[in-house]
């Protein structure tokens, strides 16, 4: 399922996140701190309904992740994530950026979405469906909504800083990401960070990226960068 979005730039999708993490903070009366709380965020800001559910038999799509009902204010995360709190945890931020960035677009009338159904044999109604692999523009702006959401670059520094003291220089880093090498340092560097940060809500792959994304990796070949 696809759908047309206005391009956003990263720096509106940070403050888009960094809006909601705001809120949270003015709701709880003190700011998030790893791991996020996205759960709370979804039910206890936005006012969403959480459930868990077999989305891929309902849907008939086999490699469905999430669903959100737009009218109903019901977001869905299919029951294969169960015990899997990065991917679910990951695919949660991923809704809450859709109904962020895209659900008000629908209100002024600017995208039409597809309708589907609940349960079988229920109204279809208006509904953003994700499924694994998508890489069009509203699912990129949704990952990438849910990667600042539950890792904030500045709780991400701070972890950094307690790890190494500055961003990581791998040998050759650039040539063996070229080459599809699985490479050890980062995925080490990443569990570090995790567990210095207290970010237990989050995978060590999305973890790398977002050190990757605020240039808190470099290849070695370049030197270190300064914070």
């Amino acid at each position: 399922m696809t759908f047309k979005v206005p391009f956003l730039a990263d720096a509106q999708l940070e403050s888009a996140a960094q809006e909601l993490l705001r809120r949270y903070a003015k709701w709880k009366g003190e700011p998030p701190r790893p791991p996020i709380p996205v759960d709370t965020i979804a039910e206890g800001v936005l006012g969403l309904t959480l459930e868990m559910g077999d989305l891929r038999s309902k849907l008939g799509k086999p490699d469905v992740l999430g669903a959100t009902w737009l009218d109903d204010a019901l977001v869905v995360i299919d029951s294969s994530l169960e015990g899997n709190e990065g991917r679910y945890c990951f695919t949660l931020g991923h809704e809450l950026g859709h109904w962020q960035l895209h659900r008000p677009l629908r209100e002024m009338d600017k995208v039409t979405f597809p309708l589907f159904s609940r349960e079988p044999g229920a109204k279809a109604t208006a509904a953003i469906v994700c499924r694994d692999g998508q890489r069009d523009s509203a699912e990129i702006q949704a990952d990438k909504f849910a990667a600042l959401l539950l890792m904030p670059a500045s709780d991400v520094r701070a972890a950094v800083k307690l790890v190494t003291g500055e961003p990581l220089a791998i040998d050759n880093f650039v040539a063996r990401k070229k080459a599809g090498e699985r490479i050890g340092e980062l995925r080490d560097f990443a569990a570090e960070v995790i567990a210095k940060g207290g970010f237990t809500n989050v995978s060590n792959q999305a973890m790398q990226i977002r050190l990757e994304t605020l240039k808190l990796v470099v290849d070695g070949a370049q030197g270190r960068l300064a914070f």
